[in-house]
């Protein structure tokens, strides 16, 4: 497993974590991998409880694998005419979930997945901008967002 650290400023609220260092999967599961890095951190949470390990399978288990994320609208933005950068931005405060998230993505407080990152590129070429498509920043971590 790479070495990706995680801050608690990344978790989103109500992340399920889990604490389960008995179950068969744990060190590939990313609920746990996330309880074992930030899960000091927090007081009061949302975890998986040991009953789980009763089952044959857990129904919480999610793969951790990295992904290539990022953040920052600049860019994406710098050779945008006048006329399309409001239709641009609507859109996508519309499939980010709402101008505070779209903020949040532009500040980097959360980050994009590459299949948000792909649907975003998509809006600027349907409007004929192919060019220089990129974000701000990109980081390989965690997607803990989905």
């Amino acid at each position: 497993m790479e070495n990706i650290v995680i801050e608690k400023e990344m978790v989103p609220a109500g992340y399920v974590m889990c604490f389960n260092n008995s179950c068969q999967q744990c060190e590939k599961c990313l609920r746990w991998i996330v309880s074992q890095q930030v899960g000091d951190a927090f007081r009061v949470g949302t975890t998986v409880l040991p009953s789980v390990l009763k089952l044959n399978s857990c129904p919480y288990y999610r793969k951790g694998e990295v992904q290539l994320m990022a953040w920052g609208f600049t860019k994406l933005f710098a050779e945008v005419k006048r006329k399309d950068a409001k239709p641009l931005r609507d859109a996508m405060v519309e499939y980010l979930g709402g101008n505070g998230t779209y903020s949040r993505y532009r500040l980097g407080r959360r980050m994009l997945s590459p299949r948000q990152q792909a649907h975003i590129l998509t809006l600027f070429r349907r409007k004929g901008y192919v060019e220089g498509l990129e974000f701000d920043n990109y980081v390989t971590t965690y997607d803990l967002d989905h």
